[in-house]
């Protein structure tokens, strides 16, 4: 029998297990403590007491609300349980938070559980995120009344607001 045929009826070689590197742990550590840290910040104290968190550069800018303006805020509002406040201050907090906890437990299961977690990874998934974030972008630019959910409120009005409540 020749080595070419002897070849063809073996199975093919499985891929070894890759076991996390340094690396990983390093990353995975450092990714939960600054998680950790971000919502505690987030969870005792409004982002417009610390003083430190810079305006978002894009709206000092131009005057223009960038998809992001609000997050902040509105991510405080989220892990304290004010949602409808939370909504107020950027809608795409209630995709983008549950998006990167779930990317992250994709990310960790697959390093150190050898899992897959299934993901859509068609690019109309990824065209559809972005006709979001501009439509929103585009959206709470408009200034008109109707628009005005879109857009964040000033800091008295979300007092009021969260008295109401």
């Amino acid at each position: 029998m020749s080595e070419a045929s002897q070849h063809a009826n073996q199975p093919p070689p499985e891929e070894p297990t890759q076991h996390p590197t340094r690396r990983d742990y390093v990353t995975l550590l450092l990714g939960l403590i600054a998680a950790v840290c971000f919502l505690c910040m987030l969870a005792f104290k409004h982002p417009s007491d610390y003083g430190v968190i810079p305006s978002c550069p894009f709206h000092s800018g131009t005057g223009f609300l960038c998809p992001g303006c609000g997050s902040m805020r509105a991510t405080h509002y989220f892990i304290t349980g004010h949602i409808a406040t939370s909504l107020h201050y950027n809608p795409l907090v209630l995709i983008v938070l549950p998006l990167v906890a779930y990317l992250s437990l994709k990310w960790f299961c697959e390093i150190f559980l050898h899992k897959e977690l299934p993901f859509p990874y068609q690019t109309t998934v990824y065209w559809a995120i972005a006709v979001i974030f501009i439509v929103f972008f585009i959206a709470r630019n408009i200034p008109l009344d109707a628009f005005e959910l879109l857009r964040p409120p000033p800091r008295n009005a979300v007092v009021l607001f969260n008295l109401l409540l």
